[in-house]
């Protein structure tokens, strides 16, 4: 590729607008800066007049007028009367830059001399952009023949390595650049060189990473609205707007689109800092953001003519299409494998016990599908680990976490560090987390877990030094060194990949839908439950009633029996034995039948809730206990007890059920002595809990134990205690049915509370059930 003849062979100072250095350059305005590249010249013209309203100053160098003589004057002054024509017409479109480059040739000294024009509207101007005709220029036929290869090379490439070096050796090829590279943003903006193809006494940057600094948040903006970017010379001294701004607006002319638009003096710097003095930039552009750069450079002045410039916008487009496909190609492959797993997954679901039990059973491919080194799946009040996690207290801390984060919507982090104040001590098994939310409560949730990836990052240059001190000008530089410069990662595990985030929502998906239909067949599997309990409850409550005449008639007919018996034989031993006997099991009877249609009617006969002082309910139940205490020489020691909102009968049966069981199962071998006190944590007892959802808001809990120093019962027997007609002692020693203690649990539990019982053989027994105490109350259903 030729130089321009009119290229300056030695650098003579950059231009330089005040207040721009290191601290502001995020902010600098360099869509604006008032001046070109001085390679060509540009002329702002209002429609539809087409009147001159800003021209660059070089304009002189090919004209030999200066520029303040075009102000307010027809473009026919600048261009012969063909060239105005070819722009009138050209203007007379919506895309007048479809037709570019428009041949035109100038008014002045070198009349013959061809000129590419580059037309564009912007900001409400028709800008004009020129350049000389280059003798040496490749043709549109011999950029085509490059397009071409390029394209062939790409659709045979199979990865991204290869379909990158290709690029980067045809660009080359065609430009004459000395070096030429691929250059891709990442996530935080920083970059790296991914390909590179490069003259001998060029150095490398392959694989090196650059700060984000390197190419400001402005930058990388103008670089996706005008693809292409040259510098032919960064020792340019630029030719000013004259006049700079709109003169109907007062506006800076926006010269966004412009590519002789002038470049920013810290990056002129930075170039030269490089040791290369020439520079052209084509935008890789993928869905609509900026992947990367394909960059050329060269230790000495070369330009690039539109025709090239123009090929290297079509290879840039090639390489984003390319890699379009290869990663189409890629997550085709990987959703294939997703779909036979999600396949396979939600036929387990369906006939697993629970969700649960099928992602146990499908965990190693559960971590596969999406890189995972462990995972927990938390729904229904459980949790199933799976891999490699965290401790259990990190873990249960780091979930209580996550969902106050995600707040329903999927979180992920590949340095869990910096966003959670435990996560340093969990990097090994943790330093990643992708977190999908399973209910709008944040209880149920998957999470999978990467560990730490410790690696080494090569920069070139130091990432922390990006700026030199001030020099003698008082402003900061950009730095100077590009050697590699190697940084030990830590604490940061592999990125999370867009199609591995999609394929946990959908395994979200899957697990929602097993969830919400094995709900589904448990409400009613539920509902079916209580219409037999029902069923059941009325069948007990009309049995019972139907039993309880036929037993009293037996005691009846016993009494009658009884004054039948002639008192000779009345008075003998084993008839007396055999009528009591025939008393006491009719009597059993039908305590028995009295009990079971107690607990039949818990639910039936049960009254309003409403305030109660617990206190008045115990002096209640003792009293209609004073006989039985009084025969036994009972003490009844009780202390004060809380206000509840409660069903009083209910409670009171509560009270007379354990009261009468620390009566019954006394020790022979000391008086009874009974406590009734409120439980507070003491030891071995349940202390109140703490509210235990948004939908129990201001509820707790309160705790009334009755303690005796009875005969007492084996600790073993206490999960069994309380269900129907379980005896832990005989019959024939103690009286009773076995339904009391079935009762006292079935009220408490219409409650809302839960009821235990601890006991140490011939040293007593305590009973322990809680209430809850909230601003709302269940009905009686």
């Amino acid at each position: 590729m030729t130089v321009a003849k009119d290229l300056p062979k030695t650098p003579p100072p950059a231009h330089e607008p005040p207040g721009v250095d290191l601290t502001n350059c995020d902010r600098e305005p360099i869509h604006i800066p008032g001046s070109i590249q001085p390679h060509g010249l540009i002329c702002a013209l209002s429609e539809p007049e087409l009147s001159i309203l800003s021209v660059s100053a070089n304009v002189a160098e090919w004209t030999g007028r200066p520029a303040a003589a075009f102000g307010g004057q027809p473009l026919d002054l600048l261009l012969t009367k063909e060239g105005a024509s070819v722009i009138r017409e050209a203007l007379r479109h919506p895309d007048a830059a479809g037709g570019n480059p428009y041949t035109l040739r100038l008014r002045g000294r070198d009349a013959e001399a061809g000129w590419n024009g580059i037309l564009h509207r912007h900001d409400g101007l028709a800008l004009l952009e020129m350049e000389p005709r280059g003798e040496g220029a490749l043709s549109y036929r011999a950029c085509f023949d490059h397009v071409r290869a390029l394209t062939q090379r790409l659709q045979a490439s199979r990865s991204l390595t290869d379909a990158c070096a290709a690029t980067v050796a045809e660009v080359r090829r065609m430009t004459g650049h000395g070096f030429v590279m691929v250059y891709r943003f990442l996530a935080d903006s920083s970059g790296q060189v991914i390909a590179e193809d490069r003259a001998e006494n060029m150095p490398s940057y392959i694989g090196l990473h650059f700060p984000a600094s390197d190419i400001p948040a402005q930058a990388r903006a103008l670089y996706l609205r005008n693809p292409i970017r040259n510098i032919p010379d960064g020792a340019y001294t630029p030719a000013p707007l004259v006049p700079a701004a709109d003169p109907r607006t007062g506006r800076p002319i926006d010269l966004s689109q412009a590519t002789l638009r002038s470049v920013s003096p810290i990056h002129v710097e930075y170039l030269a800092n490089m040791g290369m003095r020439a520079s052209m930039s084509a935008s890789i552009i993928r869905d609509g953001k900026l992947w990367g750069l394909i960059s050329c450079m060269d230790r000495e002045p070369r330009y690039a003519s539109y025709e090239v410039r123009q090929a290297c916008e079509l290879m840039a487009h090639a390489l984003a299409w390319q890699i379009g496909v290869l990663a189409e190609v890629d997550a085709a492959n990987y959703r294939l494998r997703l779909k036979t797993l999600q396949t396979t997954l939600a036929l387990d679901m369906g006939s697993a016990a629970d969700a649960h039990e099928a992602l146990r059973e499908h965990s190693p491919a559960l971590l596969e599908a999406v890189d995972a080194s462990g995972a927990v799946f938390c729904a229904a009040g459980a949790m199933t680990p799976v891999g490699r996690l965290p401790s259990p207290e990190h873990l249960s801390d780091l979930l209580t976490w996550v969902g106050s984060t995600m707040r329903g919507e999927i979180f992920h982090t590949d340095h869990l560090s910096a966003a959670y104040a435990g996560g340093a001590a969990m990097v090994g098994e943790a330093s990643g987390l992708l977190a999908v939310p399973l209910s709008r409560s944040g209880n149920d949730m998957m999470v999978w877990f990467r560990p730490e990836l410790p690696r080494t990052v090569q920069w070139g240059g130091d990432p922390n030094k990006a700026a030199t001190p001030q020099g003698a000008d008082g402003r900061i530089h950009p730095r100077k060194s590009f050697e590699a410069w190697a940084e030990q990662v830590r604490g940061r595990s592999r990125p999370w990949e867009a199609y591995e985030i999609a394929a946990a929502m959908e395994f979200r998906d899957v697990a929602v839908d097993a969830i919400v239909r094995r709900s589904a067949e448990l409400e009613r599997s539920n509902a079916a439950i209580r219409r037999m309990a029902d069923q059941l409850e009325t069948f007990v409550h009309v049995a019972s009633h139907d039993l309880l005449e036929p037993a009293r008639q037996v005691e009846t007919l016993t009494d009658i029996l009884q004054d039948m018996i002639p008192a000779d034989l009345a008075a003998e031993d084993d008839m007396a034995e055999v009528v009591d006997g025939i008393r006491g099991v009719s009597g059993r009877l039908r305590q028995l039948i009295g009990d079971l249609a107690d607990y039949s009617q818990v639910g039936r006969q049960a009254q309003p809730f409403e305030p109660v002082d617990l206190d008045e309910v115990l002096r209640e139940a003792r009293e209609m206990l004073a006989r039985p205490i009084a025969e036994v020489g009972a003490r009844i020691v009780p202390e004060s007890l809380p206000m509840v909102v409660c069903d009083r009968r209910q409670i009171r049966h509560v009270f007379l059920n354990l009261l009468s069981n620390a009566l019954k199962y006394r020790s022979p071998a000391r008086p009874p002595v009974i406590r009734v006190f409120e439980g507070r944590g003491q030891a071995g007892l349940p202390a109140p809990e703490a509210p235990r959802g948004p939908d129990q808001a201001g509820e707790r809990m309160v705790t009334v134990c009755i303690e005796d120093n009875g005969i007492g019962f084996d600790q073993a027997q206490s999960d069994t205690i309380f269900e129907p007609f379980r005896r832990l002692h005989g019959s024939g020693r103690y009286e009773g049915t076995g339904v009391g203690l079935a009762i006292c649990r079935k009220v408490i539990e219409r409650h809302g509370g839960t009821i235990s019982a601890s006991g140490r053989e011939d040293q007593g027994s305590t009973f322990c059930f809680s209430l809850p105490v909230r601003d709302s109350y269940p009905s009686n259903s």
